[in-house]
């Protein structure tokens, strides 16, 4: 007897009732694309790009806002107490295997569900074969890319290396209105300034299999990046620059089949992060800058799951991280900055339970945070570091439930609701040297997060395979941070009441004789600003689209392929009046990939089409059309 079916993916197996976005990033990679670029394109999510190719980039699932959204790497937490967003362009592609992303409700797995969902970056394992992939790429705006990885098995060793240079001038043309948007008559086109990047990621993995079935594997990551910073487009900025260093190691091991019914896993990691950021005149505030800041954290977690009987899967995770910011300005050096650390805690326990035989699947989940921080000096009035010695300890609650019915064997129901916390980071609670007074008395952002829907894959002719997902969420996020202007040249960030977002999920993938495939994401969403302030209530949440829809579809053979791809984006405001509002736009893609040989692969891709001339957060304008070829060979 032979059955025929998809694989369940690792994602969909650690959270079975939740709803997951499986990204393939060998399908993103043959081009300049980054994390930012193949997000952009998943349901549910919303990427905010600040410019092109390598420039700051936001992640929104749901509506969320970005440091409500909890990023790892390998399960390693990419997020920040001093600042919890992530800027997506700085993340690896091409040496990932595949982005994972929760929708809501997260597995035990990882330290913090995150009131906006969880995604994490999974990094190509090694190859038992020896390996060989080189590759170069370049395109519009002098953009060029190179790789080099290679894999193989050492004796009982298995071995990956790569090494991925990105780069680009990022001099695109784009039509400027002079900050004027209901003049058009002052418009004029101009070239991007001071955008130019020049980046470089290497991943080296080693993992090996002791004779008690033990595993052990050693991850290295680096990332450096030197990058202009040229400000909005109406007003470029000639002279500010910025440079990251990354170092990222961990090294886990896990065993199977322990005393019959038990895998676990444990994990010991530690970060080291630096930013340069050099404003010699001032453009991006009123003083000066030539700021060093640097991040380390060293931490480590065990997991495992138990399984007392066949209906049940115990699992649970702890994990204990250590976070240091220190930070330093060359402008004044007379006042060094105070370091903040931050002891973060966490606990989950989680129980898969089938019953009425496995056509219900529930899965209830505990998490317990603990968070201590300390900072070695506040700012006061004027601005300046002072003696007093601050202390705060946060405790967070997040539990939740989901459920599952296999309604037949191509349907299956399924529904979360849980409740999810954000603490207060760094910057709000204690402040910075820039025009952020602190808050020691913020309490952290609460959320009520709901969802319900279906996954269905019809049973037919083999010619024809389909997938089809849909989802509703409903969430409620109650005490929400956001900066209020207390005086002409200071913020201070408050709790201002809520929000309430709802929408809908659709995303379908069907292949048709196994030469036509059409991917199809839709995500519409109402987010509705419920702060006190009849000023807001009621309003949409700034930089929320409405509607935004993703389409590819692809011709494919031994030989190649044809695929095309559009994007369409709804038009959304820039600020919590709704007074400004940028307008919907739509991208056309097309592209084509060459087989020459085995081991040669050639690809080719033009972006935006139709020129269209886009920005996707207010003055930050994105490229127009564009080119790119991709040579690949294996070997």
């Amino acid at each position: 007897m032979v059955v025929t079916a998809e694989r369940e993916s690792a994602a969909e197996a650690r959270a079975p009732t939740s709803f997951v976005s499986v990204i393939d990033a060998s399908e993103h990679a043959t081009e300049g694309e980054t994390v930012s670029d193949a997000l952009a394109e998943s349901v549910g999510v919303q990427v905010r790009r600040f410019g092109g190719l390598g420039a700051f980039s936001t992640l929104s699932i749901r509506g969320s806002s970005s440091n409500q959204v909890q990023i790892y790497f390998d399960g390693i937490p990419l997020s920040r107490a001093r600042n919890e967003t992530i800027n997506l362009a700085d993340l690896p592609l091409d040496s990932l295997e595949r982005i994972e992303v929760y929708r809501g409700t997260a597995p035990v797995g990882f330290s913090g569900g995150g009131l906006g969902g969880v995604v994490n970056l999974v990094t190509k394992p090694p190859s038992a074969t020896a390996h060989t992939e080189l590759g170069v790429s370049y395109g519009s705006f002098d953009t060029r890319k190179a790789i080099a990885s290679h894999s193989r098995q050492l004796r009982s060793v298995d071995l990956l290396a790569h090494v991925t240079y990105l780069g680009s001038e990022g001099d695109f043309r784009f039509l400027d209105d002079r900050g004027t948007r209901e003049n058009p008559h002052d418009d004029r086109r101009a070239s991007r300034r001071n955008n130019a990047f020049d980046s470089v990621e290497a991943l080296f993995k080693g993992g090996s299999t002791l004779p008690n079935g033990l595993r052990l594997d050693l991850t290295s990551e680096a990332f450096f990046k030197d990058q202009g910073v040229p400000g909005p487009g109406n007003v470029q900025f000639p002279d500010p620059w910025l440079r990251e260093w990354r170092a990222l190691n961990y090294l886990r091991g896990g065993q199977e089949g322990l005393l019959d019914a038990l895998d676990a896993s444990g994990t010991v990691f530690g970060i080291y992060e630096r930013t340069e950021f050099r404003d010699p005149k001032g453009d991006f505030s009123r003083l000066p800058q030539d700021r060093r800041d640097e991040t380390t954290l060293v931490g480590g977690n065990l997991a495992g799951t138990y399984y007392p009987v066949a209906s049940h899967a115990l699992g649970w995770f702890s994990e204990a991280v250590h976070e240091r910011f220190a930070g330093f300005d060359a402008k004044a050096p007379q006042s060094d900055e105070p370091d903040q650390t931050r002891l973060h805690l966490s606990l989950a326990l989680q129980d898969q339970a089938a019953l009425f035989a496995e056509r219900l699947l529930v899965v209830p989940t505990l998490r317990y945070e603990h968070l201590r921080d300390d900072v070695s000096a506040t700012f006061d009035i004027a601005n300046r570091p002072s003696a007093q010695r601050e202390r705060h300890a946060t405790d967070l609650w997040s539990p939740s439930i989901g459920a599952q019915i296999y309604v037949s064997p191509w349907l299956t129901l399924r529904g979360n609701v849980g409740r999810f916390q954000r603490a207060p980071n760094f910057s709000e609670l204690f402040g910075s040297r820039g025009s952020v007074r602190g808050n020691p008395d913020l309490h952290a952002e609460d959320g009520i997060m709901r969802d319900v829907g279906f996954a269905a894959t019809p049973e037919g002719d083999r010619r024809l395979k389909l997938r089809l997902e849909y989802a509703y969420f409903n969430n409620d996020v109650d005490d929400i941070i956001v900066m209020i202007q207390t005086s002409p040249n200071f913020f201070t960030p408050r709790n201002v009441g809520g929000a309430r977002i709802r929408g809908h999920e659709v995303a379908l993938r069907t292949t048709l004789l196994g030469r036509v495939a059409l991917d199809l994401n839709y995500t519409h969403q109402d987010a509705e600003n419920r702060s006190a302030s009849p000023n807001f209530r009621g309003r949409q949440l700034p930089g929320r689209p409405a509607d935004e829809v993703y389409a590819r579809t692809q011709l494919f053979a031994a030989q190649g392929e044809l695929y095309y791809e559009f994007n369409l984006v709804s038009g959304n405001f820039t600020g919590e009046r709704n007074l400004n509002r940028i307008p919907t736009r739509d991208v056309h893609t097309l592209g084509a990939v060459a087989r020459v040989f085995d081991r040669l692969t050639l690809s080719v891709e033009a972006r935006n089409l139709t020129d269209n001339q886009i920005s996707d957060v207010g003055g930050f304008p994105l490229p127009g059309r564009s080119y790119f070829g991709t040579v690949k060979f294996r070997f």
